[in-house]
């Protein structure tokens, strides 16, 4: 695992929620979401991981 795997798993929840609540969201408003909460990150490794779940999980973001 990578040293991003919480990181990944809170996304991959975050767009399984995503998925059943809501129309998907721009890949720029979810990693948006991420950035504000831990502004270390960067926005490039976010979607990045962003789009490898929503892939995962057949979502899709735009």
């Amino acid at each position: 695992m990578d040293d991003y795997s919480s990181l990944r798993e809170q996304i991959g929840r975050d767009l399984d929620t995503l998925h059943r609540t809501e129309n998907p969201k721009s890949i720029f408003e979810i990693a948006d979401d991420y950035l504000l909460g831990n502004p270390n990150l960067k926005r490039a490794l976010v979607e990045d991981i962003i789009k490898e779940e929503a892939d995962k999980r057949g979502i899709a973001i735009h």
